[in-house]
């Protein structure tokens, strides 16, 4: 770490570090974005090894964080100690940095346990107790939180320091405080610190840090309250605490007299005017070599040698084959002079005789007997599994899941059967090619007609030729920036794979139905209505491993009745899939007799690779596709905090096999373009959508601004929720909130909140518990 010792910093130990420029607009409204950042890939850079790279950071960061540190301590410890500590910390935690957090925010949460620590360190000191203890004081008489424990955020409502609960009757034991300090200074052959406000000491160390992020250092305040790993809410009160508390001793020293409450401009000016006023002082001259030999052992110190316990163990008492007696009495247990460890050390070297294995053995089999017996019992008690072979839906939405989402992609041919309201039929063949990015291509054989999804631009691209002969044209239709409206950026499925992508929500939909195993033909070119019903309840489980040259196939048969007609229709939805593989094998819809739409799978097959251009098809030379745009962009997920969005909210939980595939956001909405809610609530505004996928099942987490009206929202969703229930969330980011959530039609879950200044949704293919759950992970 050579360059951290010899780069700029070291050169400025010399001189007071400059302080962080502060802006003086309006505090209602200049927006909040906090200091300028470094790049993310200078951290990347320092995480390799480079030593360059972090002699940077630290220069950067040294400026804001000197104040920082000093702020917090108030006089009380070494802040060249406590920064110096946070330096050597960041540069251990470098492996553990992630790319999705702003390094600024990262080294400020690094910095205030520093200094917290250092407060430990200064209120443990044996001649600061005894000067308290001289003055009639002790640490709890004036200390606003235990230093000691770090659950204060999660309580609620945080700890809330009341500035008018302080009469003047406090006035003597604050006296008496200061003049124990006063004691412990004179002790240790210092001056006084009167730098700071009177009743800066007076906060915790949470609201000093609070009040240097927000009103010195310009940061929002959930990005201040996220670093120091607090809600909202209790750090908005305890902000405004501190504020008034600056601005009373304000009052007294200036005669400056603000009105109002914590947030207007007065207020907020004259605590950022006394926070200004506290000089820092420089850094100790030996401060930077001292931080870069400490970075040097850090670099080159060498692992520390595992240990053998049973080596030594042997090296120190070796083993020797058969009993030998001692050839001296030693003393026993209880005796006088007895050594327990060369107790245990002759008993190591003793030979134990044989024992009857044949009779343990026997016991040991009876009792793995006795165990089979209560396990399989106890399976057939609670299993969802009854005599007949059936199965709860629920059961199997899991292992259908996972067969659809087999392998990196997949190509389904199908058959789809339309009906029509007089009877007819209309049949065409289908091909499907799906990603496991959500990526996805339907192409029907037999005519010139493609749509494609390309997941990593947000495209959707349609190319067909429409009629026949001299009258054919060639079309082109490229959909960017997709918004279903409903809230998330998707687009909007064809079929096919719309009915093919439900089919787990479906079976996690009909719950406790219980589903039968069938045996059908493999000509699956016919509708399968009830005579096709063969349940075989002697021998269901020997058809588990059919022939696959048998002119049967074993399934799993699924009715559902749903009002999925175009205009609210009930419909019978039933769903076939192979109980070998777990894929489906067809999906059918029918209004009473009639056919409405019918789905026959008639191959799948997992692929490594597909071509290049398989999900963003090319365009004719002559022909210019029609343009829509919903304004949305893809990027990377550590790229937002550079995009000015904050850090992105991620969750901590999600169900197996679900991986992050899309980060898409949007500042403001095209022209034209509707709010969520049908165009009920305000305009979407700084969106932010991160798109998780296990083969064709998705599930999206969105956040958007809130706006001035919180009141004004609804349900962001296109349709009513079904079974709509209510929780407050108990942890994460949203921790206190209280969230909405239910279901759509087809049984996939859609959740919403307001929070402070954002609105949530989290929506998919996931259970109602799952999405509380996951709202519950965010971070």
């Amino acid at each position: 770490m050579t360059a951290a010792r010899d780069s700029s910093p070291a050169a400025a130990s010399s001189a007071p570090d400059p302080a962080p420029q502060r802006s003086t607009a309006s505090a209602s409204t200049r927006p909040r974005s906090g200091p300028s950042e470094v790049p993310v890939a200078l951290v990347v850079a320092a995480r390799k090894g480079d030593p360059a790279a972090f002699a940077r950071i630290i220069e950067h960061w040294n400026p804001h964080l000197r104040p920082f540190v000093h702020h917090i301590l108030a006089g009380e410890g070494s802040t060249d100690r406590a920064l110096s500590a946070a330096y050597v910390r960041a540069y251990r935690a470098l492996p553990r940095y992630r790319a999705e957090r702003k390094p600024g925010l990262w080294l400020h949460r690094i910095a205030y346990l520093a200094a917290t620590d250092e407060l430990r360190r200064v209120r443990r000191d044996p001649a600061r107790r005894r000067a308290l203890a001289d003055a009639g004081r002790t640490d709890a008489d004036h200390d606003e939180i235990d230093l000691t424990d770090d659950t204060w955020a999660d309580r609620p409502g945080g700890l809330q320091l009341s500035i008018d609960d302080h009469s003047p009757a406090d006035a003597e034991p604050e006296s008496a405080i200061i003049e124990a300090r006063n004691l412990i200074e004179l002790a240790g052959g210092t001056v006084p610190d009167t730098t700071f406000p009177p009743g800066w000491r007076r906060l915790a160390p949470d609201q000093r840090a609070l009040a240097v992020m927000v009103d010195l250092e310009d940061y929002r305040v959930d990005d201040a309250a996220a670093a120091l790993d607090a809600g909202v809410e209790p750090a908005t009160n305890r902000l405004s605490s501190a504020r008034r508390l600056l601005a009373r001793d304000r009052t007294n020293s200036v005669g400056f007299e603000p009105t109002g409450t914590p947030e207007t401009d007065a207020l907020v000016a004259a605590a950022r005017a006394t926070l200004a006023e506290i000089p820092i002082p420089p850094a100790d001259p030996d401060f930077w070599s001292m931080l870069g030999r400490r970075l040097l052992a850090e670099r080159d110190a060498p692992a520390v040698p595992s240990i053998d316990p049973m080596a030594r163990l042997a090296k120190a008492h070796p083993a020797e084959p058969g009993f030998k007696p001692n050839k001296h009495l030693r003393p026993l247990p209880g005796d006088p002079g007895y050594d327990p460890v060369q107790g245990l050390a002759d008993q190591a070297d003793r030979a134990k005789p044989r024992r009857p294995w044949r009779r343990v053995g026997i016991i040991a089999a009876v009792l793995v007997v006795v165990a089979a017996c209560v396990g399989v019992a106890v399976w057939v008690g609670t299993s969802e599994r009854i005599p007949d072979g059936s199965r709860a839906a629920s059961e199997l939405a899991g292992p259908v899941g996972t067969a659809m989402a087999a392998g990196p992609y997949r190509q389904v041919s199908t058959i789809v059967t339309e009906g029509d309201s007089a009877g007819g039929t209309d049949e065409r063949q289908v091909d499907l090619t799906v990603a496991n990015d959500g990526s996805w291509a339907v192409t029907e054989t037999g005519v010139i007609d493609q749509t494609t999804y390309d997941s990593s631009a947000g495209l959707v691209r349609r190319v067909a030729v429409i009629g026949t002969g001299e009258d054919a044209d060639v079309v082109a239709a490229d959909t960017e920036g997709l918004s279903a409206g409903a809230p998330d950026p998707a687009p909007t499925l064809p079929t096919p794979l719309s009915e093919i992508s439900l089919v787990p929500s479906l079976f996690r939909l009909a719950d406790d139905q219980r589903v039968s195993r069938t045996t059908i033909p493999r000509d699956l070119g016919r509708s399968v209505d009830d005579s096709d019903d063969e349940t075989d309840t002697d021998g269901a489980e020997s058809n588990e491993g059919a022939d696959e040259d048998s002119d049967d196939l074993t399934v799993w048969r699924l009715t559902h009745d749903l009002p999925s007609g175009d205009q609210g229709e009930e419909e019978r939805w039933t769903v076939l899939v192979d109980s070998n593989t777990s894929l489906p094998v067809q999906i059918e819809r029918t209004q009473g007799e009639r056919l409405v739409r019918r789905i026959t799978v008639v191959g799948w097959e997992t692929v490594t690779e597909v071509p290049g251009d398989a999900f963003a098809q090319p365009v004719p030379d002559d022909v210019t596709p029609s343009v829509v745009s919903s304004g949305f962009i893809s990027t990377e997920l550590a790229a937002v905090p550079l995009l000015g969005r904050g850090e992105a909210v991620t969750p901590g939980w999600l169900p197996e096999g679900f991986d992050l595939e899309v980060v898409a956001v949007r500042a403001d909405p095209p022209a034209g373009a509707s709010g969520t809610a049908g165009g009920a609530n305000p305009a979407d505004e700084d969106v932010l959508s991160l798109g998780f996928q296990r083969g064709p099942e998705r599930i999206t987490v969105t956040t958007r601004a809130a706006g001035s009206d919180h009141a004004a929202w609804q349900s962001p969703f296109a349709a009513p929720l079904v079974d709509p229930r209510e929780r407050t969330l108990g942890d994460g980011r949203f921790n206190g909130a209280r969230a909405e959530a239910g279901i759509d039609l087809y049984g996939r879950a859609q959740l919403w909140l307001v929070s402070g200044d954002t609105v949530l949704t989290v929506s998919g293919d996931l259970t109602v518990d799952d999405a509380f759950r996951l709202a519950t992970s965010l971070r």
